[in-house]
């Protein structure tokens, strides 16, 4: 009898631990461009995705960063092929050599060069997402080589790939798209396409809501964001548009943040994960779960008091500061848990437990 009862509590031990298991894993990492080899930040991703085969890591934008003049003066430009560029992507690949999950990367501004022209700034697009695209072909482990840069071709989006046998939807969109149309030199017709942009997407979530999926959206540039530089008030933002566009106040960013939160705020439960903001922040409002996690290769834009606390709770959100990292959304049965790795990758907080704690 007493063989028989070790037995059936091994078994109700390892059922147990087995329903704790996250059934998917999702690792969101953005504004990995700056280094020319593997960072400390990247290397502690690449272990996380060696022990996870069932999972899938986006690369939100900024792939690649181009210095001008020795790093001295701020840059605009991305990806150009010439060496330099081609190592700042490298870096990333190099992290998905025998990685057996999904991988993807979506675009940023430093992707389109910041350009203010769609044709532009798409020739330059294009020139990375070739490069990408080309190299991780060869990769024979990852379980999507022929479609790994979403959008496409520089449009918009919404575009949707669907996960762990359809219980989780990554919804990919391009949002320096919907950020040049703010200038008067862009075709008219894309308006049209801007219209059917927003409509799409509350289709697509209207549609994953009935399936009962777990959502995550994955774009460049956050819609709610806490810090001082990105939510700067801007008096003229057509002088020095190229800067200044990357602001939250810029117009047709702001645009772009309250038609993306209005239709948000209809699906609870969905999280919208970005990147831009060289920190990491985790925001719920109303139900939406909010991930900035811009801190791939490079901290800053948040100076004084709010820099000098790494973790801050209070009843609407969640912020890390400038600190290296990314984020792993973890998908249960029945909910999902957002983990945070900090300072290089080395600190865990699971801040799902922390806010439901408070």
């Amino acid at each position: 009898m007493k063989i028989r009862f070790l037995i059936l509590l091994f078994l109700i031990t390892a059922i147990s631990s087995f329903a704790q298991q996250p059934l998917y894993k999702l690792y969101l990492v953005g504004d990995a461009g700056e280094d020319e080899l593997t960072g400390e930040t990247l290397d502690s991703l690449k272990s996380k995705l060696s022990a996870s085969p069932n999972s899938a890591v986006v690369f939100m934008g900024d792939n690649s960063y181009k210095d001008w003049f020795f790093g001295l003066m701020p840059s605009f430009k991305g990806f150009d092929s010439s060496r330099i560029t081609q190592e700042h992507i490298l870096s990333q690949l190099d992290i998905l050599k025998d990685y057996k999950g999904s991988a993807f990367f979506v675009p940023g501004n430093h992707d389109w060069w910041n350009l203010t022209d769609f044709n532009k700034g798409r020739k330059k697009l294009q020139m990375e997402e070739s490069f990408i695209e080309a190299n991780l072909k060869t990769n024979k482990t990852i379980a999507n080589s022929d479609s790994t840069f979403l959008p496409r071709h520089g449009t918009p989006g919404p575009v949707s790939v669907q996960l762990n046998n359809g219980k989780v939807r990554v919804v990919f969109i391009d949002t320096f798209w919907l950020i040049l149309l703010g200038y008067k030199t862009n075709p008219p017709e894309n308006l049209i396409l801007e219209k059917q942009f927003y409509h799409n997407l509350d289709s697509t979530l209207a549609v994953a809501k009935t399936m009962k999926q777990t959502v995550v959206i994955v774009c460049h540039h956050p819609v709610y964001t806490t810090g001082a530089k990105i939510s700067k008030k801007l008096k003229h933002p057509y002088l020095f548009a190229r800067v200044k566009q990357s602001y939250k106040s810029f117009p047709s960013y702001a645009d772009m943040s309250a038609k993306m939160i209005a239709i948000l705020q209809k699906y609870p439960g969905v999280y919208f994960a970005s990147g831009h903001l060289h920190a990491l922040q985790y925001h719920t409002v109303n139900g939406v779960h909010y991930l900035i996690s811009g801190a791939g290769s490079k901290t800053n834009h948040i100076k004084g008091k709010e820099a000098t606390t790494p973790i801050t709770y209070n009843t609407e959100n969640m912020m890390v500061w400038n600190e290296m990292g990314f984020f792993e959304i973890d998908v249960f049965k029945d909910h999902a848990e957002v983990i945070l790795y900090h300072e290089e990758g080395r600190r865990a907080d699971n801040l799902t437990q922390a806010e439901n704690a408070k």
